[in-house]
């Protein structure tokens, strides 16, 4: 693990908010996509991000701590893959947050490399990724390189779903304090504006999730349902949202096992999903917006 940096000085002058310049990056960011349930939309969301930064042209280094390894499926042999070792933690506890190296390596190269960093956390990996997050200092040294960290939780209206939004969530407000904390509704299964108010899901709802969305830096988006039920047909071949979105009509419904127009009908509807993504999840993601691009 590289050494951490020193804190370089703030510029001094006019601090106000003034976009950059068109013609100029954003600067790299640390996102994070996360959950403490299995099957709530995160290694789609996180598939989804990295073909934006693709689309926009920008730069990005992926890696995994999930057992599933779903985004290693979608995204291919450049995903690296966190293991920790858990037998030999029982004599070296380095063995579990050894693993991490990489990923503090790809950010503090971040700087040099203009990368931005994704990283998809599995349903039992939350309490140590957040774990050793917090004992390596992560946080500041995300400052030092001038670096914002965005973590997203994204569950559908279920009340399970929703406890362990909430368990995540606390822990990356520890773990990166600093960062921009997004719940992301996955309307899926249903709007958490429709639940009935006595519902199990409502009331954590309202005594564990809402109530950590209540301040600065707190943010709740919406992944809305992809119609026709076009994304699960690509994603069981394994297929990235720019391969679906850019295949021809009859090459699609040739290795979907569809009628041309109804390939037709499920590449519309996921291009309209990823640009409804795109525009919830550019102000905190402006890396998915190429330079010059309104």
């Amino acid at each position: 693990m590289p050494a951490k940096p020193s804190q370089s000085a703030r510029p001094t002058g006019d601090t106000g908010s003034h976009p950059p310049p068109a013609s100029i990056a954003p600067r790299p960011q640390f996102v994070t996509v996360a959950s403490g349930k299995g099957g709530v939309g995160k290694s789609t969301l996180a598939t989804l991000i990295a073909d934006l930064w693709t689309l926009a042209g920008r730069p990005y280094r992926p890696f995994q701590v999930d057992d599933q390894r779903r985004l290693g499926a979608m995204l291919g042999a450049r995903v690296a893959t966190i293991v920790p070792d858990y037998e030999a933690a029982m004599r070296a506890p380095r063995a579990l947050t050894g693993p991490f190296a990489p990923l503090y390596d790809a950010c503090a190269e971040a700087p040099r490399t203009e990368a931005c960093v994704l990283l998809d956390v599995g349903a039992n990996r939350v309490e140590l990724t957040a774990l050793w997050a917090r004992k390596a200092e992560l946080q500041e040294d995300l400052a030092a390189w001038g670096m914002s960290a965005v973590v997203l939780v994204p569950a559908p209206i279920e009340s399970e779903a929703l406890r362990q939004a909430a368990a995540t969530i606390r822990a990356f407000v520890q773990a990166l304090p600093q960062a921009s904390i997004v719940f992301v509704e996955n309307q899926r299964d249903g709007r958490l504006s429709e639940l009935k108010p006595r519902s199990d899901a409502a009331l954590v709802w309202r005594s564990e999730l809402a109530p950590l969305l209540d301040g600065p830096s707190r943010h709740h988006l919406v992944m809305p349902l992809i119609e026709a039920d076009a994304w699960s047909a690509y994603e069981n071949h394994a297929l990235r949202f720019i391969k679906a979105m850019s295949l021809a009509p009859v090459e699609a419904a040739a290795l979907l096992g569809e009628e041309v127009s109804e390939a037709k009908i499920m590449r519309s509807a996921v291009t309209a999903f990823v640009r409804t993504m795109r525009a919830e999840l550019a102000p905190l993601l402006p890396g998915i917006v190429a330079p010059g691009e309104a």
